[in-house]
């Protein structure tokens, strides 16, 4: 069977390096000359300078003060000396402290953010009660304190501005860092068993590194004008000239009395010209270090479907049917596992006795509407649940290994290689800061360490082809890729250490009619051709329909139904299970009317006592309201509802 590949062909756009794109910033290269010619100034000026002003020269009355000339560019100051080359080595202390104070402030500040928001708990807390204690404190005040206490040396300088200025850049990294640890493809890193380090070095770091530039540009100019206001106030180091110290000479001895305009201008001018340079600086060093372009994919010339051109179609695999022969031996198996979250009211159940098996080459459906547990479920096979939700009793165990006692090396060994999964939201799941093939490499070189990188970009090329897409987008960031290829990206990733089960939660979600049959039966013939069995979490019986073998139909965090897909759908047991298929289009009966489910799914903190169908059913009676149902056998396999139990009279 073949089916046509969405934009399979490689685009003709040109790779957009973070050069390129900051070489098209032009308030960023207005910045960046700035910056260049301060730099260049500082380090030109012994040659630049027609004076050194380290020098001792007898001055008289009227060397003082004097207007600019052909001799002196800029005039003269209180002691004679020339405005004009003062300034120029006066730029060498002044960016000395403020790159040299910036780095200090930027290593600190960057390791206790990071520290804090990846790892978050106590030690979390404790890194930001201290932060908060210093963040309390007046920088200035405490500056002018500990440098009258050490001496105003030029070290001295650094070393007080440096350590005092990390705070903010501690606060703004850890709420990035924050964030980035709740996104799927931090959760994904760790479901291919990436330990803290890599995550850290390959997933945060890059993602808070252009904060951390953008930031380090305002403690630069912070650090310039926290010098210049402690030279101003006479606490800068009298061994050496720098703008802040010329002004201070400037204020002190007379040049406002003696209108020597010349001697307050330049060294002022000089201070507002590197601050204004940092900040454009940073502005595009922030933008071209981050990949997420402005550039749709369908604007690239090469996309033959924007052009509307024929794409080559791709020999898929046959559709594994409902009902297909599967090994009958179960390697996953779920027995009474439940999952707490905390919450303001304190722990609640969010998944409640849930109990299923998997074959090895069967795929499952997880099926229900939106907060009724499927999620949260899978997440707790694999150990993946957020912070604040566990694992409170049950087992799983998979080929006979028990999931729920592996921990460490262990677990991380394990996941990808036995058991992985295709996340809800590839463009979340995928890092945008890295490219795809690179992504799916990771997970090759993790579990494979004596792979060498080009080898695991070799077999990254050819998992994005197994899944239609071409191999030079593998260079490509996710951005780039419609949905679609997003998705079966996540497929090839899921595929890149050759796992026993694949969970896939939601892989058709927010994509056109096409992608999905495409989607679907790519997922289909991955459990006919490999044996590999597949968890596909859905609230879609469409999907269900196309490629489930049997269906786990959960309400409330618990199990509702269990059945073969073809029983199911012809011979639903539960009302919860029959309000949904009446909900959905019947191509066999088009004439019939849909009928949506009253009310919602119960909120964890608000569950209800008996079933948890109750209040939206329309069969209910007294029993459903208090007691809650077991499992009762019904038409080839089992449904929690008393209306199935031979014993029940009901008035």
């Amino acid at each position: 069977m073949t089916v046509l590949i969405e934009a399979t062909a490689p685009p003709s756009v040109e790779p957009r390096g973070a050069l390129r794109q900051f070489l098209r910033h032009r308030m960023g290269m207005i910045g960046a000359v700035m910056l260049l010619v301060a730099v260049f100034v500082a380090v030109a000026a012994p040659v630049l300078a027609p004076y050194d002003p380290y020098e001792y020269a007898r001055v008289t009355i009227l060397d003082i003060y004097q207007k600019p000339s052909a001799e002196h560019l800029l005039g003269t100051d209180d002691g004679g000396k020339d405005v004009f080359s003062s300034l120029l080595y006066g730029a060498r202390v002044s960016l000395i402290v403020g790159f040299a104070a910036a780095a200090i402030a930027l290593f600190i500040g960057g390791l206790v953010g990071i520290v804090a928001g990846y790892r978050g708990g106590w030690v979390g807390s404790l890194l930001m009660r201290i932060t908060d204690f210093f963040l309390v404190i007046p920088d200035l005040a405490l500056q002018i304190v500990l440098v009258a206490i050490i001496g105003p040396s030029l070290g001295t300088i650094i070393f007080v501005i440096g350590v005092l200025g990390w705070t903010t850049t501690a606060r703004l990294v850890r709420s990035q860092a924050l964030t980035v640890r709740e996104r799927k493809y931090v959760m994904r890193a760790r479901a291919i068993g990436a330990g803290d380090t890599h995550i850290l070095r390959r997933h945060i770091l890059p993602a808070v590194l252009p904060l951390m530039l953008a930031n380090m540009v305002l403690v630069i100019s912070l650090a310039i004008l926290s010098e210049s206001t402690l030279a101003f106030l006479g606490l800068g180091d009298p061994t050496v000239i720098s703008w802040g110290q010329m002004l201070n000479f400037a204020f002190s001895r007379g040049a406002v009395t003696a209108g020597a305009w010349w001697a307050l201008l330049p060294p002022g001018f000089a201070i507002v010209w590197v601050v204004l340079g940092t900040t454009l600086l940073g502005t595009a060093l922030e933008d071209a270090l981050n990949p997420r372009l402005k550039r749709h994919h369908l604007e690239a010339a090469g996309s033959d479907v924007a052009r509307g051109r024929d794409v080559p179609a791709l020999d898929a695999p046959t559709l594994a049917m409902p009902g297909s022969a599967a090994d009958a031996t179960p390697i996953l198996r779920v027995r009474d596992l439940s999952i707490e979250f905390d919450t303001p009211a304190g722990p609640k159940l969010a998944v409640e006795r849930v109990s299923f098996d998997l074959n090895r080459g069967e795929t499952l459906g997880l099926v229900g509407e939106s907060g009724c547990g499927k999620t949260t479920t899978v997440l707790g096979v694999l150990r993946l649940l957020p912070p604040g939700g566990r694992i409170v009793s049950g087992s799983v165990w998979f080929d006979g290994d028990d999931l729920l006692g592996l921990d460490g090396p262990a677990l991380r060994s394990f996941r990808w290689t036995r058991l992985s999964m295709v996340f809800q939201g590839a463009m979340n799941a995928l890092n945008p800061v890295r490219t795809v093939g690179d992504q799916i490499a990771e997970a090759v070189r993790l579990h494979s360490p004596a792979t060498t990188k080009s080898e695991a970009a070799d077999q990254a090329a050819e998992l994005l082809e197994r899944v239609g897409i071409g191999r030079r987008r593998a260079n490509e960031y996710p951005h780039t890729y419609s949905g679609g290829m997003r998705q079966r990206a996540m497929i090839a990733l899921a595929l890149s250490c050759d796992p026993d089960v694949i969970v896939a939660d939601e892989p058709t979600t927010a994509l056109d009619v096409m992608i999905q049959a495409q989607i679907l039966e790519l997922l289909g013939g991955i459990a006919r051709d490999f044996g590999t069995g597949i968890i596909v979490v859905t609230h879609d019986l469409g999907v269900v329909a196309q490629v489930c073998d049997r269906v786990v139909v959960m309400y409330g965090g618990g199990i509702a139904e269990e059945n073969k897909a073809t029983t199911l759908f012809r011979e639903p047991q539960h009302p919860y299970t029959q309000e949904l298929l009446q909900s959905f289009p019947d191509l066999a009966h088009p004439d019939r009317p849909l009928r949506g489910i009253s009310g919602s799914p119960p909120r964890i903190d608000d569950m209800p006592p008996g079933c948890r169908f109750a209040p939206r059913c329309p069969h209910a009676f007294d029993r459903c309201r208090g007691e809650r149902p077991a499992d009762y056998p019904a038409a080839g396999g089992r449904a929690a509802c008393f209306l199935l139990d031979p014993g029940e009279e009901r008035s």
